[in-house]
């Protein structure tokens, strides 16, 4: 199938995947008084709000604090009543979400919503709940909830872009090319859009920052190593590099353990959001046995993934801490994944598989 010719122009244009998309909501929905009244009934539905104020959307309003949302939602007084977030698959930013929950706290306002793929709705809407951990949360609806006060929700690009279409397609006809633009534009940046290059890209802190997900795996593996409660080893294992990442193995315990950092399994839309993975197996042949698959029934399936008939189980770095606080926190993560086998191979008084 073609390309829109907003999808196929988009490598030409300045500005992020997100920024595109969020300027094309942004005009489609000021060209007609049907299609903003549908756009604030798409946002208070999904706020599970019954507000009624007709609102004028603008792009990227700045806040006190430096945040800056795509999309903010004003009513007639000029006062902020919504705040929207257009993701694809870039990360959240130190704002997200709190920053932004605090500005419409602060002034009162409705809610938070955030718009992505469909197939990366659910790892995000887990992010966004974890990153509120320390806040009074209360459950309003599936995908909302009340943060301090303030409505938090997450929608899908699918949804607005067929909600804009049925209202044009009746009361504003002479928008429905652009509605169609938007869509193949979200068609592309679900399927395989090559990210052009920016300066940005190209500095050598990019390098350096690409650099720290290989040290971080090393420096794991050699903190692990320094505990010798663990009976270490390493012997006969060999760093591996391979073109979607690196590894690097050690027993502890009587369990092979591999770290991975790996983007196939970071690119995967239906699991956790990070880039390092760990595998545990047993015996002299690295099998992952019966026990071991039903130890992993205690992990969320967010945190674990399939890949060449291996398991993989998410492991987090800690957000903003140095390479010691982030291998100290990732190594008590390991630890808890080889405790949940472990307590299952008592529990089925399975033998443990030694590799000599």
């Amino acid at each position: 199938m073609a390309n829109s010719l907003l999808a196929h122009l988009y490598s030409r244009i300045r500005g992020s995947q997100e920024d595109v998309a969020t300027l094309a909501l942004q005009y489609i929905v000021s060209r007609s008084t049907s299609l903003n009244a549908e756009f604030s009934r798409i946002l208070y539905n999904a706020l599970k709000s019954n507000a009624d104020y007709k609102l004028n959307y603008v792009c990227q309003s700045v806040g006190e604090n430096g945040e800056r949302p795509d999309i903010a939602g004003i009513d007639l007084n000029g006062r902020e009543q919504i705040l929207c977030e257009s993701k694809f698959y870039a990360g959240l930013t130190e704002n997200q979400p709190i920053a932004y929950l605090n500005r419409l706290q602060q002034n009162g306002a409705i809610g938070l919503v955030f718009i992505c793929p469909a197939l990366r709705k659910t790892t995000l809407w887990s992010k966004l709940l974890e990153l509120c951990k320390d806040r009074e949360v209360i459950e309003v609806d599936e995908c909302c909830v009340a943060v301090d006060g303030v409505r938090m929700a997450i929608i899908v690009w699918n949804d607005i872009v067929e909600s804009l279409r049925h209202t044009a397609s009746s009361e504003a006809v002479e928008v429905l090319p652009d509605i169609y633009q938007l869509d193949g534009f979200c068609k592309l940046m679900d399927s395989e859009a090559f990210i052009p290059f920016s300066m940005e890209d190209l500095g050598s802190d990019v390098a350096r920052k690409e650099e720290r997900f290989y040290r971080v795996v090393d420096e794991l593996i050699d903190f692990i190593k320094k505990d010798k409660s663990l009976y270490p080893s390493t012997k006969g294992v060999k760093a591996t590099a391979y073109r979607q990442g690196y590894a690097r193995g050690i027993r502890i315990r009587e369990y092979w353990i591999v770290v991975n950092y790996d983007r196939e399994l970071w690119l995967n839309p239906s699991t956790a959001e990070t880039p390092f993975w760990v595998t545990i197996r047993s015996g002299r042949e690295w099998k992952q046995y019966d026990y071991i698959f039903r130890a992993f029934k205690r992990v969320s399936a967010l945190e674990q993934c399939i890949k060449g008939g291996i398991v993989y189980l998410a492991l987090y770095p800690e957000l903003y801490g140095t390479i010691d606080e982030i291998v100290a926190s990732m190594k008590e993560q390991i630890m808890m994944y080889i405790d949940f086998v472990e307590e299952m191979r008592i529990e089925v008084n399975a033998p443990l598989e030694y590799d000599e």
